[in-house]
């Protein structure tokens, strides 16, 4: 199932709402004091915040038809049984009649974004425990590479979409990196990518997958009053390799913290998933692998204008720093 949201028309949209504060309704009867408004930073899934007396959920919609969210409600579990602090899900339902879709509600992580907000005290200690939770998350095994198969109602095995790491990952980067040659990329740049590949096939050859958050970065860090509160947002997880989160937050360190923090969150991760001697190259190996695919899905989502996009600037300067 490829993912990617569907846009709605007007018509669905208040369809959907007016289900959503059904649901809620139904799923807390009680509630003296009952509020649902659509969250707008939902990317792969759509969301609504339901305030209910005190306490906050969220109503997460998926967007595509068929898919559910079996695997992720899975994911939530298996990690709370592991201690790591990400959202409760309270109620799940692989496909609602009236919405059409599959929808997840989960409990507030408390606090807010270390990347939104900002920290005024502690963000090594905040990073640390972040680093844990992340590395616990790596740990989870998966059968398979590339996107987590949304299509059962049940799970048993978290299983991905392809069966290697190749077919997932290094063949689209392969195709990404020809298309970006077409005036992205300088020439040198393209022959120091395909030599990375070639020479780092060892590094690459990933024989078992394991769990990846897919998006993680300093946005879905949380904190309250300068102390660590949790993970959010498990909408992109995939089967990939132990590094790719933590390529990902390299890929995005800096963007929204006035400072490079990956060392500390590899502090907290060391302490429970030792990293190896050259994790610092398959890191940026995972880094890179990430910036070409986001850049080649800006050229192709949007040919005219997508170097115009602040997305693109930042991603083209980070791929220049990462093959310096």
């Amino acid at each position: 199932m490829a993912r990617g949201a569907k846009r709605s028309g007007r018509g669905e949209q208040l369809r959907e709402i007016e289900a959503v504060g059904r649901l809620a309704r139904r799923l807390f009867p009680r509630a003296a004091r009952l509020r649902v408004e659509r969250v707008r930073e939902g990317v792969s899934t759509r969301v609504y915040r339901v305030r209910r007396d005190d306490a906050v959920f969220y109503l997460r919609v998926l967007p595509e038809e068929g898919a559910s969210f079996a695997p992720e409600a899975r994911v939530h579990r298996l990690l709370r049984d592991r201690d790591v602090k990400v959202p409760e899900v309270v109620y799940f339902e692989h496909r609602h009649e009236a919405i059409g879709r599959s929808v997840m509600v989960t409990t507030e992580i408390p606090g807010g974004s270390i990347g939104r907000r900002g920290v005024e005290r502690d963000l090594a200690g905040i990073l640390a425990e972040a680093g844990r939770d992340l590395a616990i998350v790596n740990g989870i095994g998966v059968e398979g590479f590339g996107w987590i198969v949304r299509d059962g109602s049940e799970v048993g095995r978290l299983t991905a979409e392809q069966p290697t790491y190749r077919a997932a990952f290094l063949e689209p980067f392969e195709e990404d990196v020809a298309l970006l040659a077409a005036g992205v990329l300088e020439p040198g740049e393209v022959a120091v990518l395909r030599a990375l590949v070639a020479r780092d096939n060892p590094r690459l050859a990933v024989a078992r997958g394991a769990l990846a958050h897919g998006d993680f970065d300093a946005t879905h860090i949380y904190q309250q009053d300068g102390r660590y509160s949790g993970i959010i947002d498990f909408g992109e997880i995939r089967g990939a390799d132990r590094h790719y989160d933590l390529g990902h937050f390299l890929l995005h360190d800096g963007q929204t913290l006035p400072r490079r923090v990956l060392p500390l969150l590899l502090a907290g991760y060391a302490g429970v998933a030792p990293l190896p001697a050259d994790h610092e190259r398959r890191i940026r190996c995972a880094a890179l692998l990430i910036g070409i695919g986001r850049l080649a899905r800006l050229a192709r989502k949007r040919p005219a204008d997508f170097r115009a996009q602040p997305y693109y600037a930042w991603l083209r300067g980070k791929v220049r720093e990462l093959l310096a």
